[in-house]
């Protein structure tokens, strides 16, 4: 099993409430990996709930902040 599969895996056992606090922690990380990590967290989120990620990401104020709303 690759890193990238076991980070996936880990990230897939997390509630959605811990994911969303994931995200809220990441936000303002700057190591140059971060945007990797919160790539998985959001493909995880995505296949959580597809029509609300879709909603966030086509809001007129896409904002990090903004995603637990539509959770």
């Amino acid at each position: 099993m690759t890193a990238e599969q076991k980070a996936r895996h880990l990230i897939s056992l997390r509630s959605t409430n811990q994911l969303l606090a994931d995200w809220e922690l990441t936000e303002d990380i700057t190591d140059p990996n971060i945007a990797t990590v919160r790539g998985w967290l959001m493909d995880e989120l995505e296949k959580r709930n597809p029509k609300g990620f879709n909603e966030w990401l086509e809001s007129e104020w896409l904002s990090d902040k903004e995603l637990r709303n539509y959770f």
